[in-house]
């Protein structure tokens, strides 16, 4: 059987292939039988002969090819031409999978394949020397035949995150109350091997009761505060492409828009205190954090960022980030003020140097 596990939860196909390698049998034998080839090792020839070769005092090989149909649609996507090298080798693939013999097992894991284009809608090959023009079926269409397997393992969304963890608490018989599931995989987010890891982590702590939120709070690290200071890292920084996967980070895991612009007024706020009191002369990060009531780690952070801007600057951001917070509460569309706000604050430039002046008060203390 041919599977495909495209654009799929890596936990959860490591989960799947770990049931294929299971079936191989004596797992000492089922190590001979089994092989795996990445992106810039494969080619149609060499896949289906690897697929071809007879298993070892076993009934099935199992082979793993990882990236391969991720790369071969960019190269097709790049090449745009039909008859370019790139189609050529999606058709020579695409025509033989059905053929894949029976003796094998063919997993095919891709992170990125684009279900819009021709290496999964199928295209047209045109004519070429004494071959005429022909149609050439896409995955999707050979997954609808029978021909190969679609494997769908997408990723939890947020709410349904909650039902994961209990489904896999009870497969590993672990007890956890309904509230520390909840607290967990607001915690950990979507990351479905490490809350396989922490569930693990917690039931040892725990050792026999069922997993409290108390437990939860002692053991596991908040990822949403990461990722809060990823995206206002991105920010100070003008890094556009850091802020914005932030900012995609947070929103897949369920945090609140208006959570999310509460941490950004603080990163600027402390960029100001911390910019005002360098102008003072305090340069020991202890004493700075000291005075601001701060753990020394982000007022070191903000040193570093304060000489990227003026005073001006920072006030004019304030003000926008107020005009941001009015609109959020008058009604407008979060996510596409948040999206503009990103580009507008990854995109300024530090004026000219001037005169240094004082900062105004901030409006969100």
């Amino acid at each position: 059987m041919v599977y495909l596990f495209l654009n799929a939860d890596e936990y959860l196909v490591a989960q799947r292939v770990a049931e294929l390698k299971a079936a191989l049998g004596d797992p000492e034998l089922a190590g001979l039988n089994i092989a795996e080839l990445s992106g810039g090792q494969v080619d149609p020839v060499r896949l289906l002969a690897e697929a071809a070769l007879m298993p070892f005092l076993a009934e099935k090989r199992l082979l793993i090819v990882r990236g391969y149909l991720d790369a071969l649609d960019k190269r097709m996507a790049a090449a745009k031409a039909p008859g370019s090298a790139a189609f050529v080798e999606a058709a020579e693939l695409l025509t033989r999978l059905p053929a894949a013999p029976e003796t094998c097992d063919l997993a095919f894991v891709d992170g990125a394949v684009d279900k819009r284009r021709g290496l999964y809608k199928g295209f047209t090959l045109p004519a070429a020397g004494d071959q005429p023009e022909r149609k050439v079926r896409g995955l999707e269409a050979l997954a609808k035949s029978g021909a190969v397997q679609l494997v769908d393992l997408p990723t939890p969304d947020p709410k349904a995150l909650p039902a994961w963890i209990q489904q896999q608490a009870r497969t590993r018989k672990i007890a956890v109350q309904p509230d520390a599931v909840a607290l967990l995989a607001n915690f950990v987010g979507r990351n479905l091997r490490q809350l396989d890891n922490e569930l693990e982590k917690l039931s040892l702590y725990a050792y026999g009761r069922p997993i409290s939120s108390a437990d939860v709070r002692a053991m596991v690290a908040d990822a949403s505060e990461e990722m809060i200071w990823n995206l206002t890292d991105g920010l100070c920084q003008r890094n556009p492409s850091k802020a914005m996967h932030a900012l995609r980070e947070l929103r897949r895991s369920d945090q609140h828009p208006l959570a999310m612009l509460s941490s950004i007024v603080r990163q600027y706020r402390l960029l100001i205190q911390v910019k005002a009191m360098m102008q003072r002369g305090v340069m020991a990060p202890d004493k700075i954090a000291a005075e601001l009531g701060e753990k020394s780690f982000p007022v070191e952070k903000a040193q570093k960022l304060a000489g990227l801007y003026s005073f001006q600057e920072l006030d004019a951001i304030m003000d926008r980030l107020l005009e941001t917070d009015m609109a959020m509460k008058t009604g407008s569309d979060d996510d596409t003020l948040l999206d503009v706000l990103v580009a507008e604050l990854t995109s300024r430039r530090t004026q000219p140097a001037h005169a240094p002046v004082a900062p105004v008060a901030n409006p969100f203390s």
